[in-house]
């Protein structure tokens, strides 16, 4: 028998956005407000490098204002992304679009390097069409999430326990597990998990997650705003 999938509006019709393309627009925007939420502050500097189509038609599409207010933390309803350049000089952001070839990697794909007084972050994803994106790439690491569940990545040392610590903290908080995704990298020495929940964890299970001793990184995103 063949599973079907239940279709919503948005698979349909798309996301309520500004702008002519949900790819260019639409899904810049929330790769955008995902690379800020890795940073996990307000960046004062972006440099941003723009793939194939992305670097090809980003001023025509409007690709380089939606990905500006993504990282400001607009919605992709929000009118003022056709100021997003005006506003970013008003937040101090200072920003840096370059042409680059990122591989064999999505058409649609861009690379972020963030930082803010303290913090730096690399996030790399891709605009799928139709308002849909995944990131592929943080901190150098190797992932895959969309953005439709909030999502818990941790990065540390693989050692044996380490995948019943987190879903044991994550049912201490009554937190239900959607996707999980656990790889071991770097010789098997590191392990990469990427949890998607139907509600963020709150900040006392993060703690608990950090002070684990194997955990080296934890980051937090919530649902991107649609």
């Amino acid at each position: 028998m063949r599973e079907t999938k239940e279709m919503s509006a948005f698979d349909i019709i798309g996301p309520i956005m500004i702008g002519p393309s949900s790819s260019h627009t639409a899904g810049a925007v929330f790769l955008g407000q995902i690379a800020r939420a890795v940073l996990g502050q307000k960046p004062i500097r972006v440099e941003i490098n723009l793939h194939g189509s992305f670097a090809k038609t980003a001023k025509g599409h409007g690709t380089d204002k939606a990905l500006i207010g993504g990282l400001l933390n607009l919605s992709a309803n929000n009118e003022r992304i056709k100021k997003s350049f005006g506003l970013a000089k008003e937040e101090g952001l200072n920003y840096q679009f370059n042409t680059v070839d990122l591989g064999d990697v999505h058409p649609n794909s861009v690379q972020f390097s963030l930082w803010s007084e303290d913090k730096e972050a690399h996030v790399m994803g891709a605009s799928l069409g139709g308002g849909a994106i995944e990131i592929n790439n943080v901190q150098g690491r190797q992932v895959k999430f969309n953005g439709d569940y909030a999502t818990l990545l941790i990065f540390g040392k693989n050692q044996p326990g380490t995948t019943n610590d987190v879903t044991g903290a994550l049912v201490s908080n009554k937190i239900n597990i959607a996707y999980m995704r656990v790889e071991r990298l770097r010789h098997h020495k590191e392990a990469v998990m990427v949890f998607e929940t139907d509600e963020p964890i709150p900040e006392r299970g993060t703690k608990a997650i950090r002070a684990l001793s194997w955990v080296e990184w934890v980051c937090q995103i919530d649902k991107i705003k649609r």
